[in-house]
């Protein structure tokens, strides 16, 4: 049935309520708790970044940005403070000073009236630094000079390099004044970190790092034969946080060394205090590398780690042209040192430093140098990203600017596996960071972007994001430079509640109960460590730490062994996964025929055509199929362990272990031509048969069955009768975009059970089952069309409400066309005007049941039928169901349409106008070179009649 409350209303008056209150969520089918949404909180609406431009807050302004953020719909504020906008730097507040304090706990204090959370970044800007670290403490970057001695010959040369000079200033601090940068301290002597002589004809070493005075001269005469020297220094990279603000402007920490990472907290913690009241979380974003490649201690830290000294190995490993088994068994070695340095020293030593203050951790572990499940578990709030700009093949959805590949969820997925291996309640995703260009972003393009996240086990989204803005900035006041812009100033803030309550619905359900995965997929990371460029895309020559962005270009996309290929062919045929480390395997035990880890179960390990796998993880994995678990190998079983140390006896173990494998009954290898999906299926794990039609699939639990989610991401419709995959006695459907909700046409068949399921591309629904409980409820009508469809046809009048640069005449149109073609005034114009038109309506209407489709609506709608209230259509279908407004004869209807900001943005910048204080990148080109945007009603608009 159709339910009463269309998307905004059910906030509207929830959003006021104190912070700790959870709302149920809206009931308007009576009094059955199973038709209900979960409850409504904090943490159940979207959140926001907010952008403090050189932290110019002030109260009144605070308050004003709380309570628009509040009635529309947000959870609550991540405040990030970063750097100033030119024309207000009398205003800044600088980071960490007493000033800044009082701001920060003023939002506190008015976001918590207004219901709102508040997370903060552990920094100014992103990534931990500022002027409190010293280049000694900041991210290292080895330097490597070299020497060539015959028999007999001593050094004459110290034993030095020369550092490089600072780099040049980011692009923001050009915009800076001067007096607001930090100084750029003397770049100290870089340390010698090793020096080690190779004989170039037999490859015998000597580790020289000893023989160096203090006054950097080699006592060392080389014996017979030729020796290449090979001196290691500790450089820095000498990079200062990214985008940070005024008191905390400087250098980035390096984040393998423990006494740097401290020397941050300690000066922020002790600037915050030992615990303030009122912060849920401290946020990490993501971590950009760029040349950090090394740490003073790494050479002691190897022989912890890895159990061989690293010395007799660099002349090797700085040999770009080396290809020998033994230097890229090093060069593995190197880098899961690096990866383990990085979850030790930064992520779980930040996270136990936060726990110990009353605070919540949120990372984005992409972008490390690190295995980025472990680093993501280390968090209690893993995030990941979703920028946009990708091609999704909804009919009539923009792709934006510089469209690209199809949305892809394996790296996502590592977030989510990460929290759902924990029994997390969240899975964070920055969202929409650049989605189009400037002002260019709509709600309609907004509700794909988090369908794929939700579909990939993302449950709280955090836009980015929102900047704020003094109340005297002049119209569009203070932006920041990534593209969308969640803020007033955009025209389509007056229906942004609507996108708000529609996640706000799906996360409801999405952060209830508990994941539904029953298979782990083994993640291959040695494999990546294994490659020439470690699978980071070789961004230098000899790459030690490489990067593993969010995209996942070079090292999931694709993957060394495929595992992408595995993992992606999966999801498709509807099978429910997460991932998993060899150190998060490592604590499951057999349980059964299942494998468990104290937090959750999975029917079935799959090991994804990896090659090199740690011996201790094979002998795991034979003790977990000892115990009956079942182990699925796909194309094969591993053929080597990865690493130096001890290497004949490991391998000499692996290949007795792999001879027992293939002897215990629980151990499979299947190929990917369907012996997979036959061999999960005999191991108990359910796929879900409804992922055959093309849409997104994802399966959460709650205590008396399945929640499933439902998204229609392609480019035609779904109609049809499905199997789900555990068999039920009641299916509810709930429509998280109109509020609709009821009993889903559903019919037992050979011992399964079938629902009926019609999405239009773009469409999204749950399904929530009951596996015993039979449920009496009103029934859910699909919107199915009959064939049926009456043009709405008349003169429109229009009347521009409100909006700038200027407000147009209001006209008579005969046809529906955009603004930009009717003048140059309207070209300009962004804003909302009325569409009024009177129309016949067929006969025997009201008899009849109808939605009303509009077509191709530039960007959102709010209509009236005779005087009632249809709703806002913002989200592509733009249709909205008439339920009955339809009279007999003349009907009236009302549009009011809301366009882009972009030509509006345009206009002011053609005449000069645009004001541009703070830095901005723009996506594609300057906004006075942009193409007018088409905005109105373009339709066509008609009535559709639907099946009772």
């Amino acid at each position: 049935m159709y339910g009463g409350v269309l998307a905004g209303a059910a906030l509207a008056n929830s959003s006021l309520l104190p912070s700790a209150t959870a709302v149920p969520g809206p009931d308007v089918l009576g009094d059955s708790p199973d038709l209900q949404w979960p409850a409504f909180d904090q943490e159940t609406r979207p959140w926001t970044r907010w952008w403090w431009h050189g932290s110019a807050v002030t109260e009144k302004g605070l308050r004003r940005e709380l309570d628009d953020l509040a009635r529309s719909g947000f959870g609550g504020v991540e405040v990030q403070p970063i750097y100033e906008a030119q024309g207000y730097e009398d205003r800044v507040l600088p980071y960490l000073s007493q000033e800044w304090l009082d701001a920060l706990d003023t939002t506190i204090r008015h976001a918590d009236i207004r219901g709102l959370g508040v997370d903060l970044t552990t920094g100014s800007g992103w990534t931990f630094g500022g002027p409190w670290i010293s280049p000694n403490q900041s991210a290292g970057r080895v330097l490597v000079e070299r020497w060539e001695l015959q028999a007999g010959e001593r050094l004459d040369a110290e034993v030095k390099t020369v550092h490089p000079p600072h780099p040049d200033l980011v692009d923001e601090e050009r915009l800076s004044r001067p007096d607001l940068r930090p100084p750029m301290e003397p770049i100290p002597e870089p340390p010698l970190a090793a020096l080690v002589a190779r004989e170039v004809g037999t490859g015998h070493t000597v580790d020289l790092t000893g023989r160096v005075g203090a006054d950097r001269k080699l006592d060392w005469t080389a014996p017979p034969g030729t020796w290449q020297l090979t001196g290691v220094f500790s450089g820095w990279v000498l990079k200062r946080v990214e985008r940070a603000g005024p008191g905390g402007k400087g250098l980035m920490a390096d984040y393998f060394d423990a006494d740097a990472i401290d020397r941050h907290l300690a000066h922020f913690g002790d600037a915050l205090g030992r615990s303030r009241r009122g912060i849920r979380a401290l946020f990490h974003d993501s971590f950009e590398l760029e040349r950090m490649n090394w740490t003073h201690r790494i050479v002691d830290e190897f022989t912890r780690l890895r159990g061989y000294p690293l010395t007799p190995h660099l002349a090797e490993v700085f040999d770009a042209q080396n290809t020998s088994d033994t230097r890229a068994r090093v060069l593995s070695d190197i880098r899961e040192s690096f990866s383990d340095l990085f979850l030790e020293k930064f992520a779980r030593r930040w996270a136990g430093w936060s726990v110990d203050r009353g605070w919540l951790t949120r990372n984005q572990a992409h972008g490390s140098p690190a295995n980025l499940l472990d680093v993501y578990a280390a968090a209690d709030i893993p995030e990941t990203e979703f920028t946009g700009g990708k091609i999704i093949p909804v009919p009539g959805l923009r792709a934006g600017a510089e469209p690209r590949h199809p949305p892809k969820s394996l790296v996502w997925r590592m977030a989510a596996s990460a929290a759902h291996l924990y029994d997390r309640k969240l899975v964070g995703a920055e969202t929409m960071t650049w989605r189009d260009e400037h002002y260019h972003v709509s709600l309609s393009q907004g509700k794909p972007e988090v369908d794929v996240l939700f579909s990939a086990g993302i449950n709280h989204v955090v836009f980015h994001g929102t900047t704020y803005s003094p109340e005297d900035a002049p119209w569009p006041g203070l932006s920041f430079y990534a593209s969308t812009q969640f803020r007033r100033a955009n025209t389509w803030w007056r229906d942004l509640p609507e996108l708000n309550a529609y996640i706000t619905r799906c996360q409801s359900i999405l952060q209830n109960g508990k994941h539904g995965n029953d298979v782990l997929v083994y993640w291959p990371q040695h494999d990546l460590w294994a490659q020439p460029d470690g699978g980071g895309g070789a961004a230098e020559e000899v790459e030690l730490t490489p990067d593993y962005t969010w995209e996942g270009n070079s090292w999931m996309y694709p993957h060394p062994t495929g595992a992408d290929a595995v993992a992606s062919a999966l999801e498709t045929s509807g099978w429910q996964f997460d991932w998993v480390s060899d150190r998060q395997l490592g604590e499951f035990s057999a349980s059964g025929s299942e494998v468990s880890n104290g937090h959750g179960s999975y029917s079935a390990v799959v090991i994804p055509g990896a090659e090199l796998v740690p011996l201790e993880t094979v002998e795991h994995l034979y003790a977990l199929a000892s115990a009956g678990a079942t182990i699925i190998f796909v194309d094969g079983l591993p053929t080597d362990v990865p690493g130096l140390a001890d290497l004949d006896r490991r391998r000499a173990r692996l290949r007795e272990l792999l001879t027992k494998f293939t002897a215990a009954g629980r151990v499979v290898i299947a190929t990917r031509d369907g012996e997979l999906d036959q061999r999960l299926a005999g191991a108990g794990a359910v796929r879900e048969p409804l992922a055959d039609s093309g849409l997104n699939v994802l399966r959460r639990r709650h205590d008396a069955g399945d929640y499933l989610f439902l998204a229609n991401l392609t480019s035609a419709a779904v109609d049809g009768w499905w199997p789900i995959g555990n068999e039920a006695a009641s299916v509810i459907a709930l429509d998280p975009l109109r509020d609709e909700r009821g009993a889903a046409q559903s019919q037992p068949r050979s011992g399964e059970t079938l629902v009926r399921v019609s999405l239009a591309p773009g469409e999204s629904l749950f399904l929530k089952t009951f596996r015993r409980q039979r449920l009496s409820v009103p029934a859910y009508r699909m919107t199915v069309a009959t064939g049926q469809q009456h043009d709405v046809a008349g003169s429109w009048s229009v009347e521009f409400l409100e909006g700038g640069p200027s407000i147009p005449q209001s006209r008579t149109l005969e046809s529906l066309i955009s603004w930009t073609e009717l003048g140059a005034e309207e070209s300009e114009f962004s804003g909302t005007a009325r569409y009024t038109v009177r129309f016949q309506a067929p006969q025997a209407a009201d008899e009849r049941s109808w939605v009303l489709d509009l077509g191709d609506v530039r960007e959102t709608a709010r209509v009236r039928l005779n005087g009632r209230d249809l709703g806002t259509a913002w989200a592509i279908p733009f249709r909205l169901p008439v339920n009955g407004a339809v009279e007999p004869g003349e009907n009236v209807l009302q549009i009011e349409v809301t366009n882009l900001a972009a030509n509006r943005v345009r206009a002011l910048a053609r005449r000069g106008e645009l004001p541009n204080p703070a830095y901005m990148r723009w996506r594609t080109t300057p906004p006075q070179e942009w193409d007018p945007q088409p905005s109105g009603l373009l339709g066509p608009v008609r009535l559709v009649e639907v099946e009772d």
